[in-house]
């Protein structure tokens, strides 16, 4: 239920008098005068007040007659703050208290009428004493009940008052604290409102020939049309958005995205406002991106030819000489040679495997149901994983890319079937689902890894043991966070580096890349 300030405002006291008074609407007051000057002739009352009750207690809104001292406890006098809530509202539109003459100078009968809101709320209570000693008549109530009627009204409509002040001032205060530019033209193209933001792009001495100017004045003919086009579009189909390069008043330059939208005020008149977004960042950082993107084509350029070919070649060399020299050799020098192939090997599949890394995300992939235990069934074999190895995973279908998804689980089954320690190593894979993304586990009872190394595992060529010890190259963790990166989900990882370690990943249902 809408409280009293929700009409009126919230009640000042002033610090001497310890009276509370409110600062109404100019024009409401005046609505309000009005009835308390009304009464006062209608009823022939001596005098006439609108008493608003707040928690702080009984307010003086209006009044009219007769002066009287208007001190805190002159206030309590006229309308005792009980008396409100000793008034209860039966099905009329309210009840009349009267109160017999008394000995002082406001002797007469005392009214008492309460002001009753359509939602219930007692606001407060129309006061007046009457000259004569008679009780109110039919007819002087049915009066009273218009009159009552009337202070509604004004009410209801000092409540829209109040709240379209409020809104207009939330919508200065967004506005004014927004680093977007914000203005509003007129069909003449002149500056109705501007913004700080706005402002402040013009140097001080210039700003006092923004607002009522098209800050175009001083341009040729060629460069106003030009500088006023998409002001034209935004007036003849309704919007305009263009993302354009600006040169600033300080000699600098801004990229940004500026919308232009039309709309008319309570009179029908044409207006448009626009936003302006400075873009200068963010386009600074696609270029970025962009030259990081092409350094990474030429580097799989470089990697796909210029490196592969010659080690290719060294591999087949050293094979030739193992297979023609084998029985020539001492054994020390084979097993040289071996490990020479061995490292050649190595470098083959690192090379492979960066190659994996930097396509990823070049290849447009849809989606497509994958159940779970069936996906992983085909892991286990790519991977020719022990028989004693036992990997569980649910008939839990989703609904993925099935290349990235395949390769992010063959990557962390692959690790936990290689980095196993124990007599039975086992995998177990769980899926749950919430309403924006699945849920996915994969938890191994192996060694685990400390949580010093939860960072590093999933940078590139880390490893935690000599890859003499440990075939690898240090890629598979880095291949499962850029494919998630790449499909705005998550990873995280979590053990006591003692009882096997848990991945859980959480990757969005609908799979749009970044």
């Amino acid at each position: 239920m809408p409280s009293t300030n929700a009409y009126l405002g919230s009640p000042t006291q002033d610090p001497d008098t310890k009276v509370w008074s409110l600062d109404l609407d100019e024009e409401i007051q005046t609505s309000l005068d009005s009835v308390c000057d009304l009464s006062t002739t209608i009823f022939e009352a001596k005098a006439s007040v609108f008493i608003a009750s707040f928690p702080q207690g009984p307010v003086l809104v209006s009044r009219a007659g007769l002066p009287f001292d208007l001190s805190a406890e002159a206030q309590q006098q006229f309308l005792e703050t009980d008396e409100l809530s000793d008034i209860q509202v039966n099905d009329s539109d309210f009840l009349i208290r009267e109160t017999a003459p008394g000995s002082d100078e406001r002797s007469g009968y005392r009214i008492v009428a309460p002001i009753v809101m359509p939602s219930d709320l007692h606001i407060g209570c129309l006061v007046f004493f009457r000259r004569s000693e008679a009780k109110m008549s039919p007819k002087e109530h049915a009066i009273l009940s218009v009159l009552h009627r009337n202070i509604v009204r004004h009410l209801l409509h000092a409540k829209q008052v109040f709240e379209s002040a409020k809104a207009e001032s939330l919508q200065t205060l967004i506005s004014e604290n927004n680093d977007d530019w914000i203005f509003v033209k007129d069909e003449q193209f002149r500056i109705v409102y501007a913004n700080e933001a706005f402002l402040a792009v013009y140097p001080e001495d210039k700003r006092d020939k923004i607002i009522g100017y098209t800050t175009v004045e001083e341009y040729d003919a060629a460069e106003a049309e030009l500088f006023l086009a998409q002001d034209k579009v935004a007036f003849e189909q309704g919007v305009s958005k263009v993302i354009e390069k600006l040169h600033m008043p300080n000699g600098s330059y801004k990229i940004v995205e500026t919308v232009k939208r039309r709309f008319e005020d309570e009179n029908g008149k044409r207006y448009i406002l626009g936003i302006c977004r400075d873009m200068t960042g963010r386009e600074d950082l696609i270029r970025e991106l962009k030259k990081a993107n092409d350094e990474l084509e030429n580097f799989t350029s470089i990697a796909s030819h210029d490196l592969k070919s010659p080690l290719n070649a060294i591999r087949r060399l050293l094979e030739w000489i193992h297979e023609d020299c084998a029985s020539l050799l001492p054994e020390e020098h084979r097993d040289n040679i071996n490990l020479v192939i061995n490292r050649a090997n190595r470098m083959q599949t690192l090379l492979d495997d960066l190659l994996s890394y930097a396509r990823i995300g070049q290849d447009v992939t849809e989606s497509s149901d994958i159940v779970l235990s069936t996906l992983c069934e085909d892991i286990a074999q790519l991977l020719d994983v022990p028989d004693d190895f036992v990997i569980s995973a649910p008939q839990k279908t989703l609904h993925l890319p099935m290349v990235p998804f395949k390769t992010v689980m063959l990557n962390l089954i692959g690790n936990a079937v290689k980095h196993n320690d124990k007599p039975t190593g086992k995998v177990e894979i769980t899926a749950t689902e919430s309403k924006h993304y699945y849920l996915i586990e994969v938890r191994d009872n192996g060694p685990g890894i400390e949580p010093i190394y939860f960072d590093r595992i999933f940078k590139l060529f880390q490893t935690l043991k000599p890859r003499d010890e440990v075939e690898g190259s240090g890629i598979g963790l880095s291949v499962v966070l850029k494919y998630i990166n790449n499909f705005s989900g998550t990873i995280t990882v979590d053990s006591d580096g003692e009882s096997g370690t848990t991945f859980k990943l959480s990757w969005p249902k609908r799979t749009s890349k970044l």
